[in-house]
């Protein structure tokens, strides 16, 4: 390679780094141009067109490589990346396969390659390439840590507990390391890291990132050991430097809100176009901290149902077909667009989806709480789609929320006036869709699913169509992964003792309490 391209192609880099996407995509379309041959020039033009958005433009570049690059690991585990991106889970994982057999023992391409298998829900076989990359570069911080959050999600608290001790042998002030210890059990006035934490806060970096992971780690571990004035103020600490790293606009977020309901009348459902009534697919959905992993483990013992997890394909899917209907008319809102979406075409590529994670199971389970917002949606595209909505007492919602960081997720949950705004929203926005969805939403209380678990569950099992199996009874056996914030709750019988916990910070959620009684959700 000549030295005039390393420097066009070092340049590139650092447009990219600095968010200048535009010029390194023109830097890339140039470079395309005069080397249309060369490989760094095609992984180039892939980064720089994925970052545009145009994830079909940057998989384009990479099948462009040179036969003899093709074979390249990092060449086909940035395809595998992209594909998995692009919603082709079952192609990303192939191509994740096949980078296993040609990876050799770079450390760096099987950390790579545990991230794409732990995204295909892979989880045993990332934390095997996790534990080689370790073997090859031991004491890595990054390969340490994405083991122990996989073995967490495994239900491997000790291996996880060993993996980040070492981590913080060398970096002490690893926040996200010392988040996932604390989560890992129930901290004992005997067995606790406090007094630790507090040393590290006060000796560590003044980075927000790092001021949010540790706090909320003490909050945690304070309420383990119900200290909850001081896990309060820990907790209030550490959401507060963690909003600050967060982009969120709270009124384009209720007024997108707004605008569906606006726009999805009783009689819209009607007036659209047919969707596709191929499959009668599960989705649970709610506030986060709501129990909807709960019902997902649940339904997950039955013999005829499979979970997808926490699948993004609809709202993806939904949102690529909306720029489309918006694009051609500037003119309406991007609610009186959504309606004319070929929703046939939305529903069928969702099932195409689903599937290459469902396998041939007869039926499927999709548990991505913020589903709620698109429930019209769901079922103009999916008719036969069932749809469980989990209620929890609102304070109890908000507490556990709150209390929960969510590394990039549910922006709104860092600021307790936006998360009673948000709160108050979701409220409306479900009642509006019980309004205008007469009988196509069950209900599902949290509260009567502990206190009655069989109860519910045939509710449940029978609105989904099924016949009873008292296998779903026992959830807490299964030993699949969990990938969510409730992963080590959902390994526990059935209980209750979550109920009313909002109490712990009576003092501090008064004001919600009297916000939600104002809006009569209380």
């Amino acid at each position: 390679m000549t030295s005039t391209l390393q420097d066009a192609l070092n340049n590139g880099a650092r447009l990219l780094q600095a968010g200048k996407v535009t010029d390194a995509q023109k830097l890339a379309d140039d470079l395309v141009q005069q080397f249309p041959e060369n490989t760094p020039v095609r992984l180039f033009a892939a980064d720089a067109a994925n970052l545009t958005g145009d994830v079909s433009a940057a998989i384009a570049c990479l099948d462009a490589v040179p036969a003899s690059a093709s074979e390249y690991p990092i060449v086909i585990l940035k395809k595998a990346r992209l594909h998995f991106a692009d919603g082709q889970r079952a192609e990303a994982l192939r191509l994740a396969r096949e980078a296993a057999e040609v990876i050799g023992r770079e450390p760096g391409l099987m950390h790579t390659l545990a991230g794409i298998l732990r995204d295909c829900q892979q989880a045993d076989s990332a934390r095997e390439w996790l534990e080689k990359a370790l073997h090859i570069a031991p004491g890595d911080p990054d390969i340490l840590y994405d083991l122990a959050m996989v073995e967490y999600h495994l239900n491997l608290p000790e291996e996880s507990e060993a993996h980040i001790a070492s981590l913080l042998e060398q970096e002490p002030f690893h926040a996200p390391a010392l988040h996932l210890r604390s989560a890992l059990r129930t901290q004992s006035h005997e067995q606790n890291h406090v007094d630790d934490l507090r040393r590290r806060i006060a000796e560590g970096p003044a980075h927000p990132r790092f001021i949010a992971g540790a706090n909320y780690a003490l909050a945690k571990e304070l309420e383990d050991l119900e200290r909850y004035d001081d896990a309060m103020e820990a907790l209030d600490t550490g959401a507060r430097a963690y909003r600050g790293t967060v982009d969120y606009d709270s009124d384009a977020e209720l007024s997108g809100q707004e605008g569906i309901r606006s726009v999805f009348s009783g009689e819209t459902l009607g007036a659209l176009s047919p969707g596709y009534g191929k499959e009668q697919p599960v989705f649970i959905v709610g506030m986060p901290r709501s129990g909807t992993t709960l019902v997902e483990r649940m339904l997950s013992g039955h013999s005829q149902l499979v979970s997808i997890g926490e699948f993004t394909e609809f709202p993806r899917l939904y949102s690529i077909q909306l720029q489309e209907q918006f694009s051609r008319d500037t003119s309406r809102t991007p609610s009186d667009a959504s309606l004319d979406i070929d929703f046939a075409e939305l529903g069928r590529a969702y099932c195409q989806a689903a599937r290459e994670l469902a396998g041939e199971a007869p039926g499927f389970v999709d548990k991505l709480p913020y589903n709620f917002l698109y429930c019209g949606y769901i079922l103009a595209a999916l008719p036969n789609a069932r749809l469980i909505h989990l209620r929890r007492h609102p304070l109890d919602t908000c507490y556990a929320v709150y209390k929960t960081l969510f590394f990039g997720a549910y922006s709104f949950s860092y600021d307790l006036d936006e998360l009673a705004d948000y709160y108050i929203s979701y409220h409306r926005h479900m009642a509006h869709w019980r309004a205008v969805l007469p009988g196509r939403i069950l209900d599902v209380s949290y509260e009567a699913l502990v206190h009655e678990p069989e109860a519910q569950l045939r509710r449940i099992i029978d609105w989904c169509g099924l016949p009873w199996e008292a296998s779903v009874l026992d959830f807490h056996r299964q030993e699949g992964p969990s990938m969510t914030a409730s992963a080590m709750q959902v390994r526990r019988p059935v209980y209750t003792d979550s109920i009313g916990s909002w109490r712990r910070a009576e003092a501090r959620f008064a004001p919600l309490k009297a916000r939600f009684e104002a809006a009569d959700i209380l």
